[in-house]
Formats: structure tokens, sequence, C-alpha cells
């Protein structure tokens, strides 16, 4: 069965949604995270809603290699291993403030490489050495509508 794409209207809601809730539960670790890596909270938090629709116990299929992204930010545990060598096991990605801040890092990570851009952003999901560019750009035209939603949002509740 198909469903309809959702209009900006619904996403927007749904994002409002998602920014009170958050600001509720973990409004400092989005921060935090942020500002560890000098990256917008919204553009982490389009990231999440795109990645996981803000569930932090979500689990993505297992993928070649028997790796698989988790949690909020949806990590992939190919990054266990460096995890595990400033203490976060894979148990630890289940908690939205410990995603946030590990998923901030990856970002880091393709910003490093691809500068301030949105193949940055593309990277965070398909990884850097990733040459599926049609999938990149799906990935990013769907974070881009998010940020902006998020961005209103915030100007908004201003």
């Amino acid at each position: 069965m198909r469903f309809a794409a959702p209009t900006i209207r619904q996403i927007g809601l749904l994002i409002t949604v998602a920014i009170l809730s958050s600001r509720v539960a973990h409004a400092s670790c989005w921060e935090d995270a942020g500002s560890q890596y000098g990256i917008d909270p919204a553009l982490l938090k389009a990231i999440a809603w795109k990645e996981s629709r803000g569930w932090t116990g979500a689990r993505g299929p297992m993928l070649k290699g028997g790796n698989q992204a988790i949690g909020l930010m949806q990590i992939n545990t190919v990054h266990l291993p460096t995890l595990a060598r400033v203490g976060i096991q894979r148990r630890d990605l289940f908690d939205a403030c410990t995603s946030q801040r590990v998923g901030a890092w990856v970002l880091a990570n393709c910003i490093s490489q691809f500068g301030s851009t949105w193949k940055a952003v593309g990277c965070y999901n398909t990884g850097p050495a990733s040459t599926n560019t049609a999938a990149q750009l799906r990935y990013v035209r769907d974070v881009q509508r998010y940020y902006a939603a998020y961005k209103r949002a915030q100007l908004e509740a201003q």
C-alpha cells in the first residue's frame, strides 16, 4: 500500500509537536551536542526526525556486514569500536542525549571531510565513502524540509 507524501503543513505540525516534547524531555542535550561540535541544534533535530521520527528505541534493518543503525539518531554500529574507547556501548545509543551527542560527532566528521555543506548531511546517511548520490540527494531533500520547519517553529515560538 502506498501512502501520500505528507504536506508541508503536516510536517510542520509534527515537527512542532516534536520540538515541544523535546524541550521538555531533553532540550539542553540538543543545545549541548550542537555547541560541542558547532552544529545548529535544529539541524540535528531535523536529522533525528528523518532518521527515527524522534523514537529513541528505533532500530534499522541489519546491513551488509552485520551492522545496524540504532537509536534516535540512527547511529551505525560500525562506530561501536571507536565509541567503546570513550566508554559508549551499544545500549547507550538508545539514550536520547547520548544519541544526540554521537550523532553530532558523526555529522562533525562528515563536515570535516566535506565542509559545512549539504553533502556532509548526505554523508551522515550513507557514510563518507558512499558514491550513492541519488540516496544522498533524497535524504538531504527531506532533512532540508524538516530543518526549514524546525527553524520556522523556532521563530514562531519567540
